[in-house]
């Protein structure tokens, strides 16, 4: 009687190592995660300081991070009003863009593969974007044509902004910037 319990507890504790250790690498960590507004970063992911959990959710994947000194990576799976970004809406990014030598925006799933979209287009750089009288920007992003800067979404599903910001002071000072300094996203209609 004494080997079935033991053999229970010893496969009970197996069990519950192994899922912990899949539910602490299988995506992005909380630790280290810096939120702003419905952007989220990781600014340390690409420096030495890294901590074990991004380290082994890098080792997973083909993701490169940017290093400490390169810039940052923002990625935003919400809307300013925090539901999930889905295809079958229409969305306007509006705002500034925080002092960087340069920066894209791309749409990709939720794993960061950019998706097959129409005209071949999955993202901006701040060279392809036409800006407001006060430098500010308007992207509509839908799955059907938009007038003005339009960022083609998939036509269904969840999918992410990813805001990559090149020699960026902000890259060091993450946790310190405002909602206010990046673009908003805002859902303008959904079915």
């Amino acid at each position: 009687m004494r080997v079935l319990h033991l053999a229970y507890v010893i496969a009970l504790g197996g069990g519950l190592g192994l899922a912990s250790a899949h539910f602490a690498v299988a995506g992005r960590p909380l630790l280290g995660m810096v939120e702003i507004g419905p952007w989220q970063a990781w600014p340390r992911s690409g420096g030495r300081d890294i901590d074990p959990y991004m380290r082994a959710y890098l080792a997973r994947g083909v993701h490169l991070p940017l290093g400490t000194g390169e810039g940052l990576e923002l990625i935003a799976e919400r809307d300013q009003d925090g539901r999930a970004l889905d295809g079958r809406c229409r969305y306007r990014l509006s705002g500034e863009v925080p002092t960087t030598r340069g920066w894209t925006l791309s749409v990709t799933d939720g794993d960061g593969r950019s998706f097959r979209l129409p005209l071949d287009r999955s993202g901006f750089t701040d060279a392809e974007v036409v800006r407001e009288e006060n430098g500010s920007l308007q992207i509509a992003a839908a799955a059907w044509p938009q007038a003005g800067d339009w960022l083609p979404l998939p036509t269904s599903g969840r999918f992410q902004f990813r805001l990559r910001l090149y020699d960026t002071p902000i890259a060091t000072q993450a946790g310190e910037t405002r909602p206010e300094s990046l673009p908003r996203i805002e859902r303008i209609e959904c079915p």
